[in-house]
């Protein structure tokens, strides 16, 4: 075990926990030394609590051309939805977003089938998804505290079969999210928080 440093000082951490935000906006460059911040930021994400030590974590760098893929095919279901004027204008919303990384969870080709459900409370599937949250958001952190923002975002197009062509998912391999990444353009405030302390903290003879 390693001595705590004396000198230490245990808000520093707490204030990176509690100062990062979701980033709808980003400046549309990613900066200088990016990819060093990934790599710094995917390397912390593997120190997530991973109960089988199954590692089931994949990180997917998007480059311009499936970026652009992904784009076009979020606004196509956007337009089958809403019409073209709603589709046409999330395409050129999400076009602006300069960073994009696709975390999955690959499920082990060894778990029978009751370790195979989402429903089972002790389900491998289960733990491993939890294991995937927890190293998205040592990430988020990771890349708040090189002074980049971060939104991980979900939603039908992370579903849609095509989506995993453009990826190169396998078939063992679900999304966990699209993390956007970059400069922000702003940092908003903290939104209020619903519930106190005295709500969420239950204390037990």
């Amino acid at each position: 075990l390693r001595r705590r440093n004396k000198t230490a000082r245990p808000r520093d951490f707490d204030s990176i926990l509690q100062s990062r935000r979701t980033i709808n906006n980003f400046l549309p460059e990613l900066p200088t030394g990016w990819e060093t911040a990934l790599e710094t930021a995917i390397q912390s994400a593997l120190y997530a609590p991973n109960h089988k030590r199954t590692e089931p974590w994949r990180f997917h760098l998007l480059g311009k051309t499936a970026i652009r893929q992904v784009c076009e095919l979020n606004a196509s279901i956007i337009t089958e939805k809403k019409g073209e004027k709603a589709g046409q204008k999330k395409l050129e919303r999400w076009l602006q977003i300069p960073g994009w990384l696709v975390v999955t969870c690959k499920t082990s080709s060894n778990s029978d089938a009751s370790g195979a459900s989402m429903d089972e409370p002790t389900s491998l599937q289960r733990e491993d998804y939890a294991a995937c949250c927890c190293a998205v958001q040592n990430l988020c952190l990771s890349l708040h505290n090189a002074g980049m923002g971060t939104k991980w975002t979900t939603g039908p197009v992370n579903f849609d079969p095509r989506f995993s062509e453009i990826v190169g998912l396998e078939k063992n391999e679900f999304v966990v999210g699209t993390i956007w990444f970059g400069t922000p353009e702003l940092i908003p405030e903290p939104p209020a928080k619903k519930r106190s302390m005295e709500d969420v903290f239950v204390k037990h003879n």
